[in-house]
């Protein structure tokens, strides 16, 4: 069982949703939404000076197949959002 984060700019939660759709395994999945921190990107802490935020989602899966698939999507829109802070973490 791998544990899979995905952290990602509010902004782009739409795309992150549409790509991962042909996925069967990461229907099924935790968001949690305002999450702040500081990546290698602008910094998101939700306040007067860095206004925007972060989602963080997390899946678990078994099939080695479809974390690869998953990783992959990721990757493809890492590519198309260079600057928007996108991050996916497989443990």
């Amino acid at each position: 069982m791998k544990r899979i984060e995905i952290i990602f700019s509010q902004a782009i939660e739409e795309d992150v949703l549409n790509a991962l759709k042909t996925v069967p395994e990461a229907q099924f999945f935790t968001l949690i939404p305002g999450v702040r921190g500081k990546g290698y990107t602008t910094p998101k802490m939700g306040d007067a000076v860095w206004p925007e935020v972060n989602c963080l989602m997390i899946i678990y899966c078994a099939n080695d197949m479809a974390t690869d698939r998953i990783a992959s999507e990721i990757e493809k829109l890492q590519k198309k959002y260079k600057n928007e802070g996108l991050a996916i973490f497989i443990m």
